[in-house]
């Protein structure tokens, strides 16, 4: 459980960090830069940075997204060897023996997927406004 709540938490915090460009930097930062008089050249490399800048941790969190639910899978199957040990060390199957290990493998199984989803979502949606940034950029350049 351990690696989904790191892996859980480092995505947060890029999700986060995102957003806070998005909504915070990005748009001071497009004023700054497009009331500077630019001559083509300067103004696609200036376009081609703010790309970068927009799709910065993009990558990673579409990773993280997908690494989640396969962490939860490890805690399924680490569950279920858990409750084999513990069958075979006590050599009967106790209701509660066997309840231990499948709630552990439910649990994590479960926190897998849901972050896994949350990830994928918010990925998404940041890869929509990155696009979508870059546009209004490449056209407030395009009017000064």
């Amino acid at each position: 459980m351990w690696p989904l709540v790191a892996v859980s938490v480092w995505l947060w915090m890029l999700i986060l960090e995102r957003y806070w460009f998005l909504l915070y930097i990005f748009p001071p930062f497009i004023e700054r830069c497009v009331s500077v008089r630019r001559s083509s050249a300067e103004a696609e490399i200036k376009l081609t940075e703010i790309g970068l800048a927009l799709r910065r941790h993009l990558r990673l969190i579409k990773t993280l997204s997908g690494i989640l639910p396969m962490l939860g899978l490890l805690g399924t199957v680490t569950g279920i060897v858990e409750t084999f040990d513990l069958i075979r060390v006590f050599g009967s199957a106790e209701t509660h023996i066997v309840a231990r290990g499948v709630s552990q493998a439910l649990i994590t199984t479960l926190a897998g997927l849901v972050m896994g989803l949350f990830g994928v979502g918010v990925g998404y949606d940041l890869n929509r406004r990155a696009r979508a940034g870059q546009r209004h950029f490449a056209e407030r350049l395009r009017q000064s």
